[in-house]
Protein backbone atom coordinates (compact mmCIF):
# COMPACT_ATOMS: atom_id res chain seq x y z
CA UNK A 1 0.00 0.00 0.00
CA UNK A 2 1.97 3.23 -1.09
CA UNK A 3 1.67 6.17 1.22
CA UNK A 4 -0.73 9.09 0.38
CA UNK A 5 0.41 12.48 0.28
CA UNK A 6 -0.06 14.87 3.49
CA UNK A 7 -2.27 17.14 2.54
CA UNK A 8 -1.12 20.79 3.86
CA UNK A 9 -3.46 23.60 3.37
CA UNK A 10 -2.06 26.66 1.53
CA UNK A 11 1.33 24.88 0.70
CA UNK A 12 3.56 25.52 -1.94
CA UNK A 13 5.05 22.36 -4.17
CA UNK A 14 8.89 22.72 -5.22
CA UNK A 15 10.70 20.20 -6.99
CA UNK A 16 13.43 18.80 -5.28
CA UNK A 17 16.23 20.12 -7.35
CA UNK A 18 14.97 23.96 -7.16
CA UNK A 19 14.94 23.46 -3.57
CA UNK A 20 17.81 22.06 -2.91
CA UNK A 21 18.87 25.62 -5.29
CA UNK A 22 17.39 27.32 -3.72
CA UNK A 23 18.85 26.95 -0.29
CA UNK A 24 22.31 26.70 -1.48
CA UNK A 25 21.86 29.99 -3.09
CA UNK A 26 20.42 31.25 0.14
CA UNK A 27 23.42 29.86 2.25
CA UNK A 28 26.22 31.11 -0.54
CA UNK A 29 24.56 35.01 -0.05
CA UNK A 30 25.80 34.73 3.22
CA UNK A 31 29.42 33.58 1.90
CA UNK A 32 29.40 29.88 2.78
CA UNK A 33 31.12 28.42 0.21
CA UNK A 34 29.55 26.49 -2.58
CA UNK A 35 30.09 22.97 -1.69
CA UNK A 36 29.70 23.47 1.94
CA UNK A 37 26.01 25.57 1.27
CA UNK A 38 25.39 22.57 -0.94
CA UNK A 39 26.06 19.90 1.37
CA UNK A 40 24.09 21.90 3.97
CA UNK A 41 21.22 22.05 1.32
CA UNK A 42 20.79 18.54 0.61
CA UNK A 43 20.76 17.24 4.12
CA UNK A 44 18.37 19.53 4.76
CA UNK A 45 16.01 18.99 1.48
CA UNK A 46 16.52 14.75 2.54
CA UNK A 47 14.41 15.37 6.15
CA UNK A 48 11.52 17.86 3.57
CA UNK A 49 11.54 15.12 1.50
CA UNK A 50 10.54 12.73 4.05
CA UNK A 51 7.68 15.04 5.44
CA UNK A 52 10.15 16.26 8.23
CA UNK A 53 9.62 19.76 7.74
CA UNK A 54 10.41 20.95 10.87
CA UNK A 55 14.14 19.48 10.13
CA UNK A 56 13.90 20.92 7.23
CA UNK A 57 14.67 23.93 5.14
CA UNK A 58 12.54 25.81 7.80
CA UNK A 59 15.93 25.67 10.04
CA UNK A 60 17.57 28.32 6.91
CA UNK A 61 16.73 31.38 8.56
CA UNK A 62 18.51 31.02 12.34
CA UNK A 63 21.36 28.89 10.66
CA UNK A 64 21.82 32.07 8.26
CA UNK A 65 21.40 34.39 11.66
CA UNK A 66 23.86 32.38 13.57
CA UNK A 67 26.28 32.77 10.28
CA UNK A 68 26.01 36.30 10.39
CA UNK A 69 27.01 36.86 13.71
CA UNK A 70 30.14 34.63 13.21
CA UNK A 71 28.48 31.62 15.92
CA UNK A 72 28.96 29.40 13.12
CA UNK A 73 32.27 28.77 11.70
CA UNK A 74 32.30 28.40 7.79
CA UNK A 75 34.39 27.42 5.88
CA UNK A 76 34.38 24.29 8.00
CA UNK A 77 38.09 24.02 9.90
CA UNK A 78 37.47 20.23 11.34
CA UNK A 79 40.27 19.36 13.78
CA UNK A 80 41.03 15.41 13.62
CA UNK A 81 42.78 13.25 16.17
CA UNK A 82 43.46 9.30 15.53
CA UNK A 83 42.78 7.59 19.23
CA UNK A 84 42.87 4.22 18.04
CA UNK A 85 42.65 2.36 14.78
CA UNK A 86 38.86 2.27 14.58
CA UNK A 87 38.43 5.40 16.76
CA UNK A 88 38.55 9.16 16.01
CA UNK A 89 37.57 12.44 17.62
CA UNK A 90 36.23 15.58 15.63
CA UNK A 91 36.49 19.11 16.73
CA UNK A 92 34.31 20.73 14.45
CA UNK A 93 35.23 24.32 15.73
CA UNK A 94 31.61 25.60 14.98
CA UNK A 95 31.12 24.64 11.64
CA UNK A 96 27.54 23.76 10.40
CA UNK A 97 26.53 20.69 12.22
CA UNK A 98 25.29 18.70 8.96
CA UNK A 99 29.35 19.10 7.58
CA UNK A 100 29.98 17.78 10.95
CA UNK A 101 28.01 15.10 11.52
CA UNK A 102 28.48 14.20 7.68
CA UNK A 103 32.19 14.39 8.19
CA UNK A 104 32.06 11.65 11.18
CA UNK A 105 29.75 9.36 10.17
CA UNK A 106 31.97 9.07 6.55
CA UNK A 107 34.85 8.77 9.12
CA UNK A 108 33.02 5.98 10.83
CA UNK A 109 32.34 4.15 7.79
CA UNK A 110 36.03 4.62 6.01
CA UNK A 111 37.25 3.16 9.84
CA UNK A 112 34.39 0.31 9.81
CA UNK A 113 35.54 -0.56 6.22
CA UNK A 114 39.27 -1.21 7.55
CA UNK A 115 38.85 -2.72 10.98
CA UNK A 116 35.08 -4.03 11.05
CA UNK A 117 33.50 -0.79 13.50
CA UNK A 118 34.69 2.60 13.35
CA UNK A 119 33.33 4.89 16.04
CA UNK A 120 33.94 9.23 15.92
CA UNK A 121 32.66 11.53 18.81
CA UNK A 122 32.00 15.54 18.09
CA UNK A 123 32.62 18.31 19.83
CA UNK A 124 31.93 22.29 19.37
CA UNK A 125 29.32 21.43 16.64
CA UNK A 126 25.79 22.86 16.06
CA UNK A 127 22.28 21.26 15.80
CA UNK A 128 22.32 18.65 12.90
CA UNK A 129 18.76 18.38 12.07
CA UNK A 130 17.59 14.64 11.65
CA UNK A 131 19.79 11.92 13.24
CA UNK A 132 18.75 9.10 10.45
CA UNK A 133 20.01 11.52 7.64
CA UNK A 134 23.13 10.33 9.20
CA UNK A 135 22.36 6.67 9.27
CA UNK A 136 20.82 6.42 6.41
CA UNK A 137 24.65 7.47 4.71
CA UNK A 138 25.99 4.39 6.83
CA UNK A 139 23.05 1.98 4.74
CA UNK A 140 24.23 3.41 1.67
CA UNK A 141 27.43 1.63 2.02
CA UNK A 142 26.05 -1.42 3.38
CA UNK A 143 27.06 -0.57 6.83
CA UNK A 144 24.82 -0.36 9.85
CA UNK A 145 24.94 2.94 11.48
CA UNK A 146 24.14 4.54 14.53
CA UNK A 147 24.24 8.04 15.49
CA UNK A 148 22.78 10.43 18.62
CA UNK A 149 23.01 14.22 19.25
CA UNK A 150 22.69 15.95 22.63
CA UNK A 151 21.04 19.43 23.05
CA UNK A 152 19.97 22.24 25.28
CA UNK A 153 18.39 21.62 28.04
CA UNK A 154 14.49 20.74 27.82
CA UNK A 155 13.78 17.48 29.22
CA UNK A 156 13.15 16.40 33.07
CA UNK A 157 14.53 13.78 34.36
CA UNK A 158 12.13 10.81 35.39
CA UNK A 159 10.31 12.21 38.45
CA UNK A 160 12.06 15.80 38.03
CA UNK A 161 10.09 18.70 37.75
CA UNK A 162 13.68 20.55 36.02
CA UNK A 163 15.44 20.05 32.57
CA UNK A 164 18.57 18.27 32.96
CA UNK A 165 19.22 16.99 29.46
CA UNK A 166 17.72 17.62 25.93
CA UNK A 167 15.86 15.59 23.74
CA UNK A 168 18.95 14.02 22.71
CA UNK A 169 17.99 11.74 19.82
CA UNK A 170 19.43 9.00 18.30
CA UNK A 171 19.38 7.05 15.62
CA UNK A 172 19.64 3.36 14.04
CA UNK A 173 19.91 2.31 10.18
CA UNK A 174 20.13 -0.80 8.31
CA UNK A 175 20.04 -1.47 4.59
CA UNK A 176 17.20 -3.71 3.25
CA UNK A 177 17.35 -5.65 -0.52
CA UNK A 178 14.72 -3.26 -1.44
CA UNK A 179 17.04 -0.15 -0.88
CA UNK A 180 14.87 1.57 1.27
CA UNK A 181 16.87 1.33 4.55
CA UNK A 182 15.52 0.76 8.02
CA UNK A 183 16.04 4.19 10.00
CA UNK A 184 14.60 4.16 13.74
CA UNK A 185 14.96 7.85 14.81
CA UNK A 186 13.95 8.85 17.68
CA UNK A 187 13.78 11.86 20.93
CA UNK A 188 14.34 10.07 24.13
CA UNK A 189 12.23 12.88 25.06
CA UNK A 190 8.15 12.53 25.14
CA UNK A 191 7.87 15.13 22.27
CA UNK A 192 10.96 15.92 19.68
CA UNK A 193 11.52 19.36 20.28
CA UNK A 194 10.99 20.52 16.86
CA UNK A 195 7.52 18.93 17.13
CA UNK A 196 7.03 21.34 20.34
CA UNK A 197 8.77 24.21 18.92
CA UNK A 198 6.05 23.76 15.24
CA UNK A 199 3.26 23.76 17.36
CA UNK A 200 4.43 26.71 19.29
CA UNK A 201 4.57 28.70 15.91
CA UNK A 202 1.17 27.33 14.53
CA UNK A 203 -0.84 28.02 17.42
CA UNK A 204 -1.44 24.01 18.12
CA UNK A 205 -1.57 22.26 21.63
CA UNK A 206 1.09 19.92 22.91
CA UNK A 207 -0.31 16.37 24.01
CA UNK A 208 -1.49 15.70 27.47
CA UNK A 209 0.98 14.39 29.74
CA UNK A 210 4.33 15.40 27.77
CA UNK A 211 5.32 18.52 29.38
CA UNK A 212 5.65 20.39 32.91
CA UNK A 213 5.30 24.05 33.10
CA UNK A 214 7.82 26.29 35.57
CA UNK A 215 5.53 25.54 38.41
CA UNK A 216 6.27 21.73 37.73
CA UNK A 217 2.22 21.00 37.04
CA UNK A 218 1.18 19.26 33.58
CA UNK A 219 0.31 21.85 30.34
CA UNK A 220 -0.75 21.71 26.85
CA UNK A 221 0.64 25.49 26.14
CA UNK A 222 3.74 24.72 24.02
CA UNK A 223 4.60 28.67 25.23
CA UNK A 224 5.12 27.33 28.65
CA UNK A 225 8.12 25.03 27.57
CA UNK A 226 10.07 28.40 27.76
CA UNK A 227 10.30 28.01 31.42
CA UNK A 228 8.81 24.39 31.99
CA UNK A 229 10.10 21.39 30.44
CA UNK A 230 9.35 18.43 28.38
CA UNK A 231 9.23 14.80 30.05
CA UNK A 232 11.24 11.72 29.45
CA UNK A 233 9.64 9.37 26.92
CA UNK A 234 8.19 6.56 28.37
CA UNK A 235 9.52 7.43 31.90
CA UNK A 236 12.57 6.06 33.32
CA UNK A 237 13.43 4.62 29.89
CA UNK A 238 13.56 7.73 27.86
CA UNK A 239 15.32 9.86 30.83
CA UNK A 240 17.74 6.48 30.43
CA UNK A 241 18.55 7.11 27.23
CA UNK A 242 18.90 10.76 27.83
CA UNK A 243 21.42 10.38 29.88
CA UNK A 244 23.74 7.90 27.51
CA UNK A 245 23.25 10.17 24.68
CA UNK A 246 24.67 12.79 27.31
CA UNK A 247 27.54 10.62 28.22
CA UNK A 248 28.06 9.67 24.57
CA UNK A 249 27.84 13.40 23.26
CA UNK A 250 29.27 15.68 25.90
CA UNK A 251 30.98 13.64 28.66
CA UNK A 252 32.99 11.67 26.27
CA UNK A 253 33.40 13.75 23.39
CA UNK A 254 34.48 16.77 25.68
CA UNK A 255 31.78 18.64 24.65
CA UNK A 256 29.20 20.71 26.15
CA UNK A 257 26.29 18.33 28.64
CA UNK A 258 23.49 19.04 29.90
CA UNK A 259 22.44 23.18 30.82
CA UNK A 260 25.85 23.55 29.10
CA UNK A 261 24.86 23.30 25.73
CA UNK A 262 23.32 26.29 23.90
CA UNK A 263 20.38 26.90 22.06
CA UNK A 264 20.60 27.80 18.40
CA UNK A 265 17.40 29.69 18.88
CA UNK A 266 18.18 31.87 22.02
CA UNK A 267 21.72 31.30 22.56
CA UNK A 268 23.75 34.75 21.25
CA UNK A 269 26.54 35.30 23.05
CA UNK A 270 28.80 32.25 21.80
CA UNK A 271 28.41 28.68 20.06
CA UNK A 272 26.36 25.98 21.21
CA UNK A 273 29.45 23.34 21.57
CA UNK A 274 26.62 20.26 20.64
CA UNK A 275 28.23 17.26 20.85
CA UNK A 276 27.63 13.97 18.61
CA UNK A 277 28.50 10.30 18.40
CA UNK A 278 28.61 8.36 14.90
CA UNK A 279 29.32 4.76 14.58
CA UNK A 280 29.29 2.10 11.81
CA UNK A 281 29.75 -1.90 11.57
CA UNK A 282 30.70 -3.05 8.41
CA UNK A 283 28.62 -6.18 7.80
CA UNK A 284 30.14 -7.50 4.99
CA UNK A 285 33.01 -8.26 7.84
CA UNK A 286 30.38 -10.37 10.03
CA UNK A 287 28.84 -12.05 7.45
CA UNK A 288 28.18 -12.28 3.81
CA UNK A 289 25.81 -8.83 2.78
CA UNK A 290 23.48 -11.05 0.41
CA UNK A 291 22.97 -13.11 2.85
CA UNK A 292 22.28 -10.56 5.81
CA UNK A 293 20.26 -9.00 3.24
CA UNK A 294 17.67 -12.08 3.25
CA UNK A 295 17.71 -12.51 6.52
CA UNK A 296 16.66 -9.22 6.75
CA UNK A 297 14.01 -9.75 4.38
CA UNK A 298 12.77 -12.67 6.77
CA UNK A 299 12.55 -10.03 9.32
CA UNK A 300 10.35 -7.75 7.53
CA UNK A 301 7.69 -10.20 6.30
CA UNK A 302 7.62 -11.47 9.91
CA UNK A 303 6.58 -7.95 10.90
CA UNK A 304 4.64 -7.45 7.82
CA UNK A 305 2.55 -10.22 8.80
CA UNK A 306 2.13 -9.29 12.36
CA UNK A 307 -0.84 -7.35 11.89
CA UNK A 308 -4.00 -8.24 10.65
CA UNK A 309 -3.82 -7.17 6.66
CA UNK A 310 0.13 -8.54 6.47
CA UNK A 311 0.79 -4.55 5.80
CA UNK A 312 2.78 -3.55 9.30
CA UNK A 313 5.85 -1.10 8.41
CA UNK A 314 9.62 -1.20 9.16
CA UNK A 315 10.72 1.99 10.56
CA UNK A 316 11.65 4.61 7.67
CA UNK A 317 9.42 2.89 5.25
CA UNK A 318 6.66 5.13 5.54
CA UNK A 319 9.08 8.02 4.89
CA UNK A 320 10.71 6.35 2.07
CA UNK A 321 7.21 6.01 0.19
CA UNK A 322 6.80 9.77 0.53
CA UNK A 323 10.64 10.89 -0.35
CA UNK A 324 9.84 8.54 -3.63
CA UNK A 325 6.62 10.94 -4.22
CA UNK A 326 7.67 13.79 -3.43
CA UNK A 327 10.76 13.33 -5.75
CA UNK A 328 8.48 12.78 -8.52
CA UNK A 329 5.43 15.54 -7.86
CA UNK A 330 7.37 17.93 -5.84
CA UNK A 331 7.69 18.78 -2.15
CA UNK A 332 4.34 20.37 -0.51
CA UNK A 333 6.35 23.41 1.65
CA UNK A 334 3.75 23.83 5.01
CA UNK A 335 3.00 27.97 5.46
CA UNK A 336 4.88 27.97 8.70
CA UNK A 337 8.37 26.87 6.65
CA UNK A 338 7.54 29.33 3.09
CA UNK A 339 6.98 32.48 4.56
CA UNK A 340 10.54 33.15 7.05
CA UNK A 341 11.90 31.86 3.46
CA UNK A 342 10.09 34.63 1.68
CA UNK A 343 11.33 37.51 4.12
CA UNK A 344 14.97 35.67 4.21
CA UNK A 345 14.98 35.85 0.16
CA UNK A 346 13.90 39.01 -0.03
CA UNK A 347 16.59 40.08 2.64
CA UNK A 348 19.33 37.95 0.83
CA UNK A 349 17.76 38.85 -3.32
CA UNK A 350 17.19 35.53 -3.85
CA UNK A 351 14.27 34.69 -6.12
CA UNK A 352 12.13 32.01 -4.26
CA UNK A 353 11.58 29.22 -6.85
CA UNK A 354 7.41 29.42 -6.31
Amino acid sequence: MAASMIEIPESKVVGQQNLEDFATKLLQAVAVPPDEARAVATALVWSDLRARFPQGVSRLPVFIQRVQRQLITTPARLGWTTVAPAAAMLDAQNAFGHIAGSAAMRKAIELAKQNGIGAVTVSHSNLYGAAAYFVSLAADERCIGFTCTNAVAKVAPYGGMRAVFGTNPLAFGCPTSSGVPILIDLSTSALAGSVARNLGETGGSLPEGVALNKNGFPTTNPADLSQGCLLPAAGPKGFGLGMMVDILCGVLSGAAMSHEVGSMYNTWDKPVNTGHFCGAIDIGKFQNVDAFLQRIDAMIEWVRAAGPDGEVRFPGEIRGEHAAMYARTGIPLPPETVKPLEKLAHELTVAAPW
